[in-house]
């Protein structure tokens, strides 16, 4: 098996340094990455904020391309699969969509700058599938020749015997 390449290219160090040299090494995480070696695996240590925010991206990366995806399909006039977490997407118009899109890649890119946190990403989501769902369950429009107005209802005529 080949030499293991840096991960982060970052600092590496081998787990024995790690043990004789612990407090340099905690140092040294603290302004980026490590890479600590043990036989043929790496490990990774970085400071706790830094990892939060590793994971969360990682995980709102995934949301963004399923949405992205959905999101083509729906512009593009291709089908989407109704068992599809985001298949509400459907229920908006080619330009409405492409507004959604916009919309949620800047929240995307402003949660993953640290300029908002993930909360601002997931409430934009949220605000565009409510909009979707208050769009699929609107009332039934008037057909075309129904009375525009309500028409007051007559009371009942008590049928009269002879």
């Amino acid at each position: 098996m080949g030499a293991a390449r840096p991960v982060f290219n970052d600092q590496i160090v081998s787990a024995t340094f790690l043990n004789r040299h612990s407090g340099s090494v905690l140092d040294q995480a603290l302004l980026g990455p490590v890479t600590i070696m043990r036989n043929d695996e790496a490990f990774a240590l970085m400071a706790r904020p830094q990892a939060s925010r590793l994971t969360g991206t990682a995980a709102h990366a995934e949301v963004m391309i399923d949405i992205l995806d959905v999101a083509c399909r729906n512009t593009g006039g291709r089908p989407i699969d109704q068992t599809h977490r985001f298949e509400w997407v459907a229920v908006f118009s080619p330009e409405e969509t492409r507004e959604m899109t916009d919309e949620i890649l800047r929240a995307f890119r402003r949660s993953d700058s640290g300029e908002t946190d993930w909360e601002e990403f997931d409430a934009v989501l949220h605000e565009w599938e409510e909009s979707a769902w208050a769009l699929r369950n609107r009332p039934f429009e008037l057909t075309p020749g129904s009375p525009g107005e309500e028409v007051p209802l007559t009371p009942a005529q008590p049928d009269s015997e002879a």
